[in-house]
Parts: structure tokens; sequence; C-alpha cells
């Protein structure tokens, strides 16, 4: 069977490399020095998709983005049939009728203006050997951002399946398998990160914590009631910094793989030395309705149909929960 985004498999972890971080096993209550002009936000997937409807929706708050195989903003239009068919198969994506609808929803106040978008970096990788995203699909996210005069850096000659490729963390490069992280001698954390601002080399190693916050409205939003957050020392220590927020793709969820999309797709290495801290909020899997088996990010609307504005409840929770981060400002 050809592998799709929604695979129904769940495979063991394996083919793993090098040693997390330590999680603290308490639920983590602090505050920090948020710098809040380094807000950025990254995707694999329907990470992907879930990242552009961030970025898009709350581009008040974002100031660039990362999509890797991912589309266009309100790609799906609220239909799982147009998800599955266009927008990851490619053909027939209308990108101007998609923009209509986004500028409709900005004048509507249910997104931000789109004129935010006009000075941000969007970074967007597509593998020329990817099995489940179309190029296509990529192309229609570089027109979208195109038209709304965003900086667009665009990768498209990395060989690598449809997964988070590393320098050398996860499994085999050519190999669909989970943790659906692939060691492929590229360090897309590095280069999307870099796009987005990071000036600093990556440390040797990650040397802060990863810790645990409490989601509590995260189960109402199909989301754990739980995410993990990287925190490097400076910003333990009370330093200004940034947040990144990383999101996983379908099967990637810490139900399914526990820590592992936090420890090895390379973030917090350069979080360290750019004073970023990374924030990984999770999708919750469901064997019933809403069905979502996967546990992968809303962005055809199985949380309701104003999953892409404001008001959609995981982005909601997101946004939230970054200004957890910064209570007390």
């Amino acid at each position: 069977m050809r592998p799709v985004l929604l695979c129904s498999a769940v495979l063991a972890l394996t083919a793993c490399s090098g040693e997390p971080p330590a999680v603290e096993e308490a639920i983590i209550e602090t505050t920090y020095a948020l710098d809040r002009s380094r807000i950025t936000v990254s995707g694999v997937s329907s990470g992907a998709y879930m990242a552009g409807q961030l970025h898009v929706a709350y581009s008040d708050i974002f100031s660039g983005a990362g999509l890797i195989a991912g589309g266009p903003f309100g790609c799906a239009q609220g239909d799982l049939g147009t998800a599955l068919g266009p927008c990851l198969k490619g053909g027939s994506i209308d990108v101007d009728a998609l923009l209509g609808t986004a500028r409709s929803a900005a004048e509507a106040g249910s997104i931000a203006d789109l004129s935010n978008l006009s000075d941000d970096t969007v970074w967007l990788f597509h593998s020329p050997t990817d099995p489940v995203v179309s190029p296509d699909t990529t192309m229609a996210s570089v027109a979208f951002y195109t038209s709304v005069e965003s900086t667009v850096v665009h990768v498209d000659d990395v060989a690598v399946i449809h997964g988070y490729p590393t320098l050398d963390a996860g499994a085999a490069c050519d190999a669909f398998a989970s943790p659906y992280i692939n060691a492929c001698r590229y360090d897309a954390a590095g280069a999307l990160l870099s796009a987005l601002g990071a000036a600093e080399s990556p440390a040797d190693e990650a040397t802060g914590g990863l810790e645990r916050l409490s989601v509590p409205d995260g189960p109402d939003a199909e989301m754990l009631d739980y995410a993990y957050l990287y925190v490097p020392t400076d910003c333990a220590a009370g330093e200004s910094c940034g947040v990144h927020v990383a999101l996983h793709g379908c099967v990637q969820s810490a139900e399914l793989i526990d820590d592992a999309f936090a420890a090895l797709t390379g973030y917090n290495r350069w979080a360290d030395r750019n004073k970023l801290m990374i924030l990984y909020p999770q999708a919750k899997s469901s064997a019933v309705a809403p069905l979502n088996p996967n546990g992968c990010w809303d962005w055809w609307g199985y949380t309701g149909e104003d999953y892409a504005t404001r008001s959609g409840a995981q982005m909601s929770v997101i946004v939230d929960l970054i200004d957890s981060l910064a209570a007390g400002e």
C-alpha cells in the first residue's frame, strides 16, 4: 500500500540515534522573559499545515514560518476529501481563490491582517523523493506567500522520504518508518531557524532542560494535556528569549513516540546559542468522533468549521500557551 499522510499503521520506534535530554517528570509552571519580537513556528506534514495556519491567522504574533511538506493556508477548505486529494496529491489548488478567502477572513477579523506577512520570511521545504505530498502542494505555498510579499526561501533539492530530515538522528534517510525522523545529513531545523533569524551556530549538544508544561485546555481541543518545552540555561536564568513552536506530523505525537520529536529533530542545539525556547505542543489521537487515529493536527476541520481562524480550537490553545510562558508581563 502506498504510504499516505494519514497512514493507519503505527510502527515501533526504531533506528534512533543520540541521547535525548532528560525530561522533567513534574509539570513545570515557570514563566520567562519572553521576547515577543521573536516568535516563529514550523512543522512537518500535518504540522506544516498547522504552522501555516498559525502564521497566517496570527501574523501579528508570529514573524516567520518553516513548512516541511505542507501546502497553503486554507487548502482543505474544511473538507477531508480535498485534504486527501489536491492538498496531498497536487493538481487543482486554486491559490487565487485561497487568497480571496484569506482576505475576506482578514476583513472580517477572523484572522490577522495579511499585510503583516509582507516583512516575514517563510522557509518552504519539499523533497523530490517524497511519496506522500506532491511538489504541486509546496509550489502552491510558494505562490500564496509570494502573493502576500513574504520573503520565500524554497528548498527542493534534498532527497528524503516523507519525514523530518536531520543530520544523523532517526531512521535511515529512505525509510518510511517510525519515528518519521530521518538521518539524511541535512539539518532542517538549523536551516529553517537560520532563515528565520537564528544567527549563531548550534551548540555541540543541547545542555538545557526539556520540561513538561500543563495544557489543561488541551483535551477539549483534541490535544494532550501537556506539551514539551525546551529551555536553554540562559532563558532559565532570566535572560530575554524568543519562542519557536515546533509541530510534529501525524503519528509523531508523544502518545506514539514519547519525546522523540523534541529530542531528535535538532531544534534544541540551535536554541541554546540563539536564546530560543522551543515549544512542542502535542495533538491527541482519537479512535472515535472526531476520528483522528494518528494524532494529526487539524488542517481540514475535525475540531470545527473555524479551525483555521483565530478562534480555532487548537490554534487558540497554542497561542494561549505561548502567553502563559510570559505571565505577569
